[in-house]
């Protein structure tokens, strides 16, 4: 299925071709990859709803042309 990942801050896309079958852990890592950043600070939100590493992405309900919104974790601190 083909999804868009909207970037929360810059608003910036990517286009994606996944598994339905997938986990959410490897459409970070398709994520992370694509914009060259570590995988362990990409969360994915669909629906309002921050999905679980081990959740599939057909049963999250996502489903081809859907849109999730991809957000960055920073370290903080001074």
């Amino acid at each position: 299925m083909r999804i868009t990942v909207v970037t929360a801050i810059g608003g910036g896309k990517i286009d994606l071709d996944v598994d339905p079958h997938s986990t959410v852990a490897q459409l970070k890592r398709e994520v992370a990859k694509k914009k060259k950043i570590p995988a362990n600070t990409v969360i994915i939100v669909f629906h309002g709803k921050q999905l679980d590493d081990s959740e599939i992405l057909k049963q999250t309900g996502m489903m081809d042309g859907d849109k999730c919104y991809l957000i960055a974790r920073t370290k903080g601190g001074l």
